[in-house]
């Protein structure tokens, strides 16, 4: 017995349509595979496949609901987390320079550039030399990463020491601030801001 399934239409160019179907054994094909699809998002769903729009509508309802949520938390965190970073470094010797490191695994871009940002503005009225380092995302699989300091020599001579620990730092300097996002943050413990400069060589900043 041949079956036909029409499966829908595309409008395309000139008052056409294009009519997708399915014929014979892939009508079959297509209803096994429908059915596996239904029975798998009923798991997820907890819902029968009548119910599954719904569903789906709902829960990205209640993602948009929390992402706004958790957006606004993160604005809140932005100028404690910078006061905190600033009272780290005015906390330092002042005679060399002052340095600290900031890791939220379970940030983002904005967030760090945020944070980056208000440091910046705290320490306005600091007149010794400072600098940090700012990384947002998980230790596995990198992230955002600012760097930001009194002196835009300073920061390009720490996103070069970062280069070898984090793998690939792809950025750049822009008022002061170097902004950008590395491939793994497992090794930004490593990182040593108090020793010299390493000899100039090959670079994987980009």
């Amino acid at each position: 017995m041949q079956v036909l399934k029409l499966a829908g239409v595309d409008r395309i160019r000139g008052g056409n349509m294009r009519l997708f179907f399915y014929i014979g054994t892939r009508v079959r094909e297509y209803a096994e595979a429908s059915l596996v699809r239904d029975k798998r998002l009923a798991g997820l769903l907890s819902c029968p496949p009548e119910s599954q729009c719904e569903a789906v509508e709902r829960s990205i309802r209640q993602v948009k609901v929390s992402l706004k949520a958790l957006k606004s938390l993160r604005g809140q965190l932005v100028p404690l987390v910078g006061h905190d970073l600033r009272n780290q470094l005015v906390a330092q010797d002042g005679g060399k320079l002052q340095t600290t490191v900031y890791h939220c695994e379970d940030g983002d871009g904005p967030f760090a550039s945020s944070v980056g940002s208000e440091l910046a503005k705290l320490m306005a009225g600091v007149n010794s030399e400072w600098l940090a380092v700012i990384a947002s995302g998980s230790k596995a699989d990198g992230g955002a990463l600012v760097v930001v300091g009194s002196k835009e020599a300073s920061i390009t001579d720490t996103v070069e020491r970062l280069a070898p620990l984090l793998g690939t730092c792809k950025g750049g300097m822009s008022h002061g601030t170097w902004r950008g996002r590395a491939a793994s943050f497992t090794q930004l413990a490593k990182l040593n801001l108090s020793a010299p400069s390493p000899a100039t060589g090959s670079s994987s900043v980009i």
